[in-house]
């Protein structure tokens, strides 16, 4: 298993690694063609409620209301109702459009292992304020939760003019007669799955995410066989030392080898340079430290072992979208 800052890297090569193999692309493709349905297999640690999601499968209501930011607050209400039954902790850098959907990172250290104990190994499906279904199968790498089986935008029901009526009156704004008319024929137009057969779908991805979960540990534990005995020593080494000012040809004897092939070796193993690795673990562990509110911005730098607050800016700036002040800022309930 990875050090906590690298984990999201590492089960994105894993997700990478299940959606390359010919059993993944053909099951995929074959739900697609026998239920009408999209599948995505996407990671936990950045969950999108994708009803709201930019992909090319999404239905034409959805994307003709995102296009145009119809339903911006409305599905951004509803978002944050499922955040508060699921107890999850929403990334909000800044008020995110519909578009953009609702996406649950790492933020915090609580925040996956919230998304895997509000799911525990149960699909669930959502229903957007227009009646649109979607659901979520976890998959699961042992007790881990790293990714999401999704399908869905179809209504389980029969639409009606009443329905549509209401779901226009939960919009942010009036809407032209033309835009109405667009999305009155959109909305009709969306695919039904009665909700039985639906279920029926919905176990079928239940049993598939078993498979997957099966075929995780394989790939894992290749992956884990692939990691030269050097770069693990480099990794602890930097995880225990990160604090004090580290130099490349310090790691580098502590795992072993010249500070020239560390460097080549770390690069390909990991994907980023050694420099970059280690900024990203100490803004991380800064992000950990910004939690306690007794501590300054500055002082959170440093304990990471920044040697100043130009270089802490950079990193900061390079890796994340939100200012440490609007970092902090976002911890605390509104």
């Amino acid at each position: 298993m990875p050090l906590a800052h690298d984990k999201a890297a590492y089960f994105d090569n894993l997700i990478a690694k299940l959606q390359a193999t010919d059993d993944y692309q053909e099951y995929e493709s074959a739900f697609r063609d026998a239920t009408g349905l999209p599948l995505t297999l996407e990671p936990a640690s950045r969950l999108t409620l994708a009803l709201c999601s930019k992909h090319q499968s999404r239905t034409s209501f959805c994307s003709l209301m995102n296009q145009a930011g119809h339903s911006c607050k409305t599905c951004q209400a509803l978002h944050r109702g499922i955040e508060k039954e699921m107890g999850i902790e929403k990334s909000d850098s800044h008020e995110q459009s519909a578009a953009a959907g609702t996406t649950f990172t790492e933020k915090s250290p609580q925040s996956v292992d919230a998304v895997n104990t509000a799911f525990g190994d149960a699909p669930r499906t959502f229903e957007c304020f227009a009646g649109l279904c979607e659901t979520m199968v976890p998959v699961k790498a042992g007790k881990q939760l790293f990714a999401f089986l999704k399908t869905g935008q179809v209504m389980v029901k029969e639409p009606t003019r009443d329905a549509f009526r209401s779901a226009m009156g939960k919009l942010e704004r009036k809407l032209s007669d033309q835009e109405v008319k667009t999305l009155e024929k959109a909305y009709f137009a969306t695919p039904i799955v009665p909700p039985a057969k639906y279920r029926a779908m919905t176990t079928l991805l239940k049993t598939y995410a078993r498979q997957l979960s099966l075929a995780s540990q394989r790939i894992l534990t290749e992956l884990d066989n692939q990691e030269p005995n050097s770069i693990r020593k480099a990794k602890a080494y930097l995880a225990k030392n990160y604090r004090n000012p580290l130099t490349l040809s310090e790691v580098a004897n502590a795992a072993g080898i010249s500070p020239f092939h560390f460097s080549k070796r770390f690069k390909e193993t990991v994907g980023i340079g050694f420099a970059e690795y280690l900024s990203r673990l100490r803004v991380q562990e800064c992000k950990k430290l910004l939690w306690n509110p007794n501590l300054s911005i500055t002082e959170a730098a440093f304990e990471c072992g920044f040697q100043s607050m130009a270089s802490f800016s950079r990193a900061w700036n390079r890796l994340e979208e939100q200012s440490p002040k609007q970092y902090r800022k976002s911890l605390t309930p509104q």
